[in-house]
């Protein structure tokens, strides 16, 4: 892998001045500024590359730096050619297992035709039991140990190689690697049981939950000690930008009711969001009921959810985000089209542009049929 001949393409590719505008006006839309437009969508001029960016396989970049930052800068890549508006950002990317790998699951690769970043292996209820007893007796993971390490120095490696492209070192963010959240976490690490569990297991969930609370924090509190810049008013996110230091992905919240959410997760999120000066939430699917309690979290500021098609926006969710000084970071452009059209006012309190969902593109059509 010809790593600098890519970062040699996207430094002679990206233009300072644009850049300089663009984050003037992520800076303008966090701090609420934006009163002016109903929404913030913001672009750049195209800038093609005069080279070919091949794919690479998320299996053939899991031992080797150079293919992991690659496969990273693909997305700048397109950015800089398609005149996107994302900020360029890099995360170190090696799945959803960065936390359960510190508690002792096998994070298992998935078949390379796939083209999937591995996954963690649930472990026994007997060993989550184990894992309780020795943090009530002072026992805490070490945090440096399964990924934590390596997510840490494959951003060292790529601080280093950035020294020779000083537009890069600027404007490319390295930000927090897939910490996910505490519902998400514990989902993962127990298994589908999980949702059983938290019935019949009660105090034994949640003592588990707050097992991984401290371990998410104390992960991150290490990345920012490693990286320094990240511990900032604002934080970047998959190009995104929001007021706060923390993202917290909470994919499988959306299969328990609101209670359950209260009972067993929200303490959780909160003390995430009270440690890091507050921050953002992700969810992908159907989340609409979880909205008014999510909207109860000190300290939440931004909300970046993958498919509003399948969510109630205007009787759920807007009132309990925009109306409530919370904003949308990353909204599809067929809800944005569908508010134009119904003359629905955003008060520039949502970002479009990047919708995220792990296993679809963005649909150019509105799923709903409105279009």
């Amino acid at each position: 892998m010809e790593l600098r001949k890519y970062l040699a393409d996207l430094e002679n590719r990206i233009d300072e001045h644009q850049e300089e505008i663009l984050h003037e006006e992520y800076r303008r839309f966090a701090h609420r500024e934006m009163k002016e437009v109903s929404y913030f969508k913001p672009s750049r001029k195209p800038a093609p590359s005069t080279i070919e960016w091949e794919h690479v396989y998320f299996n053939d970049t899991l031992d080797d730096f150079d293919a992991m930052i690659y496969k990273q800068l693909l997305r700048a890549n397109d950015q800089l050619a398609e005149g996107g508006g994302e900020l360029l950002s890099f995360r170190s990317n090696y799945g959803t297992g960065l936390i359960p790998s510190m508690l002792g699951c096998e994070v298992r690769e998935m078949p390379r035709e796939q083209d999937s970043l591995p996954a963690p292996i649930h472990l026994e209820w007997e060993q989550v039991l184990e894992i309780n007893e020795k943090y009530r007796k002072g026992w805490r993971p070490d945090i440096r140990s399964g990924l934590g390490q390596k997510c840490i120095d494959a951003a060292h490696y790529l601080e280093e190689v950035l020294k020779d492209f000083p537009k890069l070192q600027k404007y490319l963010h390295i930000y927090q690697p897939d910490t996910q959240g505490p519902c998400s976490l514990a989902e993962a690490i127990i298994g589908s049981d999980f949702y059983l569990l938290v019935y019949d297991e009660e105090d034994e969930i949640m003592d588990f939950t707050e097992v991984i609370t401290d371990t998410f924090i104390r992960y991150l509190q290490l990345w920012k000690e490693e990286f320094p810049y990240c511990n900032a008013e604002y934080s970047y996110d998959y190009g995104l930008y929001f007021k706060g230091g923390v993202m917290i992905r909470e994919d499988a919240c959306t299969n328990i009711p609101p209670d359950m959410y209260e009972e067993f997760f929200m303490e959780a999120d909160q003390k995430i969001l009270d440690t890091f000066g507050g921050g953002g939430a992700h969810f992908c699917g159907h989340g609409d009921h979880l909205l008014e309690s999510f909207s109860q979290l000190n300290g939440l500021t931004a909300l970046n959810m993958s498919q509003p098609d399948m969510n109630d926006m205007d009787g759920i969710v807007y009132p309990n985000t925009i109306d409530k000084d919370i904003q949308i970071i990353g909204m599809a452009k067929f809800e944005a089209r569908r508010c134009d059209r119904k003359q629905i006012d955003l008060k520039g309190m949502v970002h479009v542009g990047l919708c995220v969902a792990a296993w679809m593109g963005e649909p150019e059509k509105d799923p709903r049929g409105e279009e």
